[in-house]
């Protein structure tokens, strides 16, 4: 379960790591993660690509009009 508003929380940490976009402020705010299903580690395109899709499906979520949602990972 995950209430509207703490979508948002994450929307705003990561409109601050793109806005900073620099290494230390990501790794305070959102740190990578190492491992087999991780991914990389570096603060490179993907990482700041991954942060922007994940503002691009939160806008959409709140565009929705819903107020509750459900978070499922695939692993």
């Amino acid at each position: 379960y995950v209430p509207l508003h703490k979508l948002e929380e994450l929307k705003s940490v990561c409109e601050e790591v793109l806005k900073a976009h620099h290494p230390d402020v990501s790794d305070d705010l959102l740190p990578t993660q190492s491992g087999f299903f991780f991914g990389g580690t570096d603060y490179d395109e993907y990482y700041y690509g991954d942060i922007q899709e994940t503002i691009n499906i939160i806008n959409r979520c709140i565009a929705s009009g819903f107020e509750d949602f459900e978070y499922q990972s695939s692993w």
